[in-house]
């Protein structure tokens, strides 16, 4: 029983990996709009919950903002820190908003994360960057982001 439970956990591990791997989330490799550093927490258990705050750089000044999700899918916490870049912006006011996306990937610890989202103005967020924590990844995202200054 006890190498059966192991044999499942390792087998949904890889799997999920595999997913993770196998999205593409990379941002072109035309200049940015504007660039964005970010760090939040979320939790889930099926649902999920996210809260955070970051700069913008959008043509030579830094605005701040904060940022509220919800999802589905997953399990666990988690500690985000992400640097991106923006695309599709045209105006300051443009960032603000609700932005969609998926996210998949496991947590156990440290690990990795990338995403893709886009917002109801057309603005479109590449993340990069780090996760702390114990958690599963896997479903919808929605984040609205909110100028702060």
């Amino acid at each position: 029983m006890k190498s059966t439970l192991k044999f499942i956990l390792c087998g949904t591990a890889t799997i999920l990996m595999a997913a993770c791997s196998t999205t593409n989330n990379q941002a072109p490799r035309t200049a940015p709009s504007a660039t964005v550093k970010l760090t939040g927490m979320s939790a889930a258990y099926y649902g999920a919950a996210a809260t955070g705050k970051g700069t913008l750089n959008y043509q030579s000044q830094t605005h701040h903002f904060t940022m509220t999700g919800v999802g589905v899918g997953g399990t666990g916490a988690q500690k985000v820190s992400a640097t991106g870049k923006v695309y599709k912006m045209y105006h300051l006011a443009d960032f603000a908003g609700t932005y969609h996306g998926t996210s998949q990937g496991l947590t156990l610890g440290n690990g990795k994360m990338q995403s893709k989202m886009t917002n109801e103005h057309g603005v479109v967020v590449y993340l990069t960057g780090k996760r702390e924590g114990l958690a599963t990844n896997g479903g919808l995202r929605s984040f609205t982001v909110k100028l702060s200054d």
